[in-house]
């Protein structure tokens, strides 16, 4: 090499044993044995041979060489040649395979096909980034999009077009925020040209690639939108009809369009003919219109779509009509207005008939909920290759627990066809894994005969959305459990933000979130029951915390902070040997004492011998379960369990007098008609073991000073032969309580025949609260119920069965035993459940109020908003005038605007080009502006910037 690189020449193929040796051991014995002088031409050396060649300056340090200059290590560069070789290739001479140099190096080569020869040159050839893609980086915050045009272009959409999608067009999304977690996707309408489709996918790809492979990579198709895509618009997605380009006639075309809104969270307006058949009573309709915009809204339209519908009407008015149109919100209250929206409709009714279509079940649910039976049929799917059914084998069914995701793999998770599928890729997969995911899971879909209109979504470890992580059992998070409920600091507020929950100006920390739930201090008052039958018995006060596992108990605590605030608290314990009848009675005591109550109390059920704090400290922190069977059958012997509890209370439990019920970890008091003996596990604690003494005053007070102890490991045959022969019994207490986990909010649908369907709400808020619905707050190890005060006395009698649906259809597997469940009521709810929401107020949920003050809102927008101002651009005055086909050539005089070409066009022409005047035409929607100027080519093309090359690394060879 010249500029004095100094060469060193390694002869492999003719000593095979030196071909055993360290790579740069070679290269160091031939540096120190090479003659210094006498160099050879390149016509004397070897044919084969491989030559390796250090840049000057640096030596050699071990298997790599060292750079004086840098203080770092740099691969060496391996040049195999050949006579016979086709091409040369670069190797780096640490690579975890190194490359044969020998015989076996050339027959490879001479083997090697056309077609793996023209991959091989094209992955190490520099490939050109297509002009649109020049300027992208994670550095720039923010939604991009871009759109294919002219069937082959990629162009960059502006942003007051975001949130507009063609249906006969294909888009790619892309999404950076601050900390660079970059979410991409593509999108294609429903009739969108399949070339299309395949060009976009392509394009995503490549711009995957630029990006270094995208934390969120997903497949979207209109109407069948993932959460993931849905959430980059807040305001909701417009369906626009036809391409953004296609013929004169077609475009010029226009009359008002209707936006059918769907969705509640995330929503979606559907361009749809104006009819009557579009109305419906579940829904609102958009009506686009000059001067004016209309709102259309069902009698039975949730409220939180009804605000939606209209803050996307506004979105439609400031980018589409320039801020030039009045709003026009029309409900099931204004009669007359309806009557005068109907004569505008193309059928011209005057009234709404009983023939009116009624959205399915489909157009309400969000994309990641899966009707039907739940999604207890959740499959995992270990993915190395394309092949189904060779290369994705079954890797799990429900229940999935964390520890099946192996980080050098990658998975994918089967929710059926009515859900995304997922593709987890490890931290340690392979590049291949992480570029063929999509790939792969659509070859999945195909297989199992899934629509096309699914979505295919890929993950990257630690970046996992909500709805994926619900499907497993034990999900771990790996970030630190901390979040900021505001970022508003002051000197006055700031010591108190360190450590206050309650306050919404101050920072709350997660393990905060995480803890036990509390009650506030006060005077307590608590009153107990026993379920007898169909009717309650006061237990007396003396035997609170005395229960019977074989019953069922009710337990009412009231807190008074204040003479106006008064906390009601309704416990129902369930023992657990009681029959499901038993329960069922008990719970629904529970319904109508709270309902005489005026719903203003919260019901938390309690399971036998999984009893939280808040409910211990409300019987004293003390509590005595007998155990029914021993109860029924009698005898002079008898055996309680004392072990102390997290939070220092006693529980006390009646075992029958056995070795096998002795636990090394509790205290145990076994009484018999000659004596008491008290036995100490060697991990009691020594609470356990003074309130195993004070508990012989309330089982047998004549014995309470005349007792034995009796240490593990230090019995005697006297007291085997009391509770019988010596058997291994347990170290500890088995712990299958629930890790809490960040919530998550799930309305609700009960429909007539009693059947139960559950929609998440993505990052839900106080608003998404309707009076009209139930939800379901659910942490995963505790399930909240909260009832609007809307809702029927007969919906909430099926409260209890509507948490047990849910459960049976819990992606993770929990059992129905297994959570605590607690119910409260609007305007009645504890801290334990306002916590959770970033703000809340006690006027804060959507209803009634809400949607007045919108529409009040409207009213006086509308009234600063001029609707006979000129909405015709009148600078095309000034511009000279030319014939339309001159518009159209390449080579135009120096006076054309290229951005405004139809300013060229006089009266006559506009009109004959256009098929519209210019009145017209500028009350036309924007994107049917330019859905025009572009069919008529007149269209601002903005000029292509040169492409940039870059180099696609190598892989490494196995």
């Amino acid at each position: 090499m010249a500029d004095g690189c100094e060469k060193l020449t390694l002869d492999i193929i003719t000593n095979p044993n030196r071909a055993k040796m360290s790579f740069f051991s070679l290269l160091l014995q031939d540096k120190a044995t090479r003659p210094r002088s006498g160099k050879k031409k390149a016509s004397e050396r070897p044919a084969s041979r491989a030559t390796v060649r250090v840049p000057p300056g640096n030596q050699v340090q071990g298997d790599r060489p060292y750079s004086r200059t840098t203080g770092r290590s740099s691969p060496i560069r391996l040049y195999a040649k050949s006579p016979t070789l086709i091409s040369e290739r670069v190797y780096s001479a640490y690579a975890r395979s190194r490359p044969s140099t020998g015989k076996t190096m050339q027959s490879k080569i001479h083997t090697m096909t056309s077609a793996a020869r023209s991959e091989r040159e094209t992955s190490t050839s520099f490939r050109s980034i297509d002009p649109a893609f020049i300027e992208v980086s994670k550095d720039v915050i923010g939604l991009t999009i871009w759109r294919i045009e002219n069937k082959s272009k990629v162009v960059k959409i502006d942003e007051q077009e975001h949130g507009f999608f063609h249906e006969g067009a294909a888009y790619v999304v892309l999404k950076i925020d601050a900390e660079e977690v970059t979410s991409l996707h593509y999108w294609s309408g429903l009739a969108c040209p399949e070339a299309e489709v395949k060009l976009i996918e392509q394009k995503a790809h490549e711009l995957d690639k630029i990006l270094n492979y995208a934390t969120l990579f997903s497949k979207e198709t209109q109407s069948h939108e993932s959460t993931c895509f849905l959430r980059l618009f807040p305001e909701g997605v417009i369906y626009i009809e036809s391409k953004p380009k296609t013929t004169v006639s077609r475009a010029a075309a226009y009359i008002k369009r209707m936006y059918r809104v769907i969705g509640r969270k995330y929503i979606r307006a559907v361009c749809v003919e104006p009819s009557l058949d579009a109305l419906d009573p579940t829904s609102a309709c958009i009506l686009d219109g000059h001067p004016r915009m209309y709102v259309w809204v069902g009698s039975n339209c949730p409220y939180s779509t009804r605000l939606r519908a209209i803050n996307l009407a506004k979105k439609f008015r400031n980018m589409q009509r320039k801020g030039i149109a009045h709003i026009i919100v029309i409900d099931e209250k204004d009669e007359s207005m309806n009557t005068a929206f109907l004569k505008k409709l193309p059928n011209g009714h005057t009234s709404l008939t009983n023939g009116q279509t009624t959205l399915s079940d489909g157009d309400h649910l969000e994309s990641d909920t899966v009707p039907g039976n739940g999604t207890r049929n959740t499959v995992l799917h270990r993915v190395s290759g394309s092949k189904v059914m060779y290369d994705m084998p079954e890797a799990s069914r429900c229940p999935l627990y964390h520890k099946y995701l192996v980080r050098r793999d990658s998975y994918l998770l089967d929710r059926g066809p009515n859900a995304p599928l997922y593709v987890w890729v490890g931290h340690q997969a392979s590049e291949g894994a992480v570029s063929h995911a999509l790939l792969r899971g659509k070859a999945f879909c195909e297989h199992r005969c899934y629509p096309t209109t699914m979505t295919v979504c890929r993950l990257r470890e630690d970046h996992e959305p909500i709805e994926f992580k619900k499907n497993f059992f034990d999900w771990h998070e790996k970030v630190t459990k901390r979040r900021q409920l505001t970022k508003k600091y002051s000197i006055g507020n700031i010591e108190r933000a360190l450590f206050s929950t309650k306050d919404n100006r101050t920072v709350a920390k997660m393990n905060e979130h995480w803890s036990d739930d509390v009650f506030p201090d006060g005077d307590p008052e608590t009153e107990v029951w026993r379920v007898d039958g169909a009717k309650l018995e006061q237990v007396p006060w003396d035997q609170h915390g005395v229960f019977v596992n074989g019953q069922c108990y009710v337990i009412r605590h009231q807190i008074t902070e204040a003479e106006d605030s008064v906390h009601t608290l309704l416990y129902y314990w369930l023992g657990s040997k009681s029959s499901e009848s038993v329960q069922q009675k008990t719970t629904d005591l529970v319904l109508e004492m709270n309902r005489t109550t005026g719903y203003k109390c919260v019901l938390i059920r309690v399971l036998d011998e999984k009893e939280p704090p808040h409910f211990m400290s409300t019987i004293q922190n003390s509590i005595i379960v007998y155990d029914q069977d021993v109860q029924n059958n009698p005898t002079d012997r008898q055996m309680f369990c004392v072990r102390e509890l997290e939070n220092g209370s006693m529980r006390v439990q009646q075992v029958p007098v056995s070795s096998e019920w002795l636990n090394t970890s509790a205290s145990f008091v076994v009484t018999t008609s000659t004596g008491c003996y008290l036995w100490y596990g060697k991990k009691s604690g020594g609470p356990e073991r003074e309130y195993a003494k004070n508990l012989l005053g309330f089982l047998n007070p004549s014995r309470m000073y005349t007792f034995e102890i009796v240490t593990e490991g230090k019995e005697g045959n006297v007291f085997w032969n009391m509770i019988g022969p010596e058997e291994n019994y347990p170290q500890d207490f088995s712990k299958d309580k629930l890790e809490r986990r960040p919530p998550r909010l799930v309305i609700c649908h009960v429909g007539p025949d009693c059947q139960c369907r559950f929609n998440d709400i993505d990052s839900f808020t106080q608003q998404d609260l309707t009076d009209a619905n139930m939800f379901i707050l659910d942490t995963f190890d505790l399930v909240y119920l909260w009832i609007g005060s809307s809702v029927a006395d007969a919906v909430r009698s099926q409260a209890y069965n509507i948490i047990k649906t849910y459960m049976h259809k819990d992606p993770a597997g929990r059992m129905f035993d297994a959570v605590r469940v607690w119910m409260t009521s609007q305007h009645y709810e504890s801290e334990t459940f306002t916590k959770y929401f970033r703000r809340w107020s006690s006027n804060g949920y959507c209803g009634r109020d809400k949607y007045d003050i919108a529409r009040k809102r409207v009213r006086q927008e509308n009234a600063q908003i001029d609707t006979e101002q000129q909405v015709v651009d009148r600078s095309h005055l000034n511009y000279p005038k030319h014939d339309y086909r001159l518009l159209l050539r390449e080579e135009q005089p120096e006076d054309i605007d290229d951005k405004h070409k139809e300013f060229h066009l006089t009266e006559k022409q506009f009109c004959d080009v256009m098929r519209h005047s210019r009145t017209d035409f500028y009350r036309l929607p924007l994107w049917k502006q330019q859905q025009i100027l572009q069919s008529t080519r007149l269209a601002y093309i903005p000029p292509t910037p040169t492409p940039l090359s870059i180099s696609t690394p190598t892989p490494r060879e196995t």
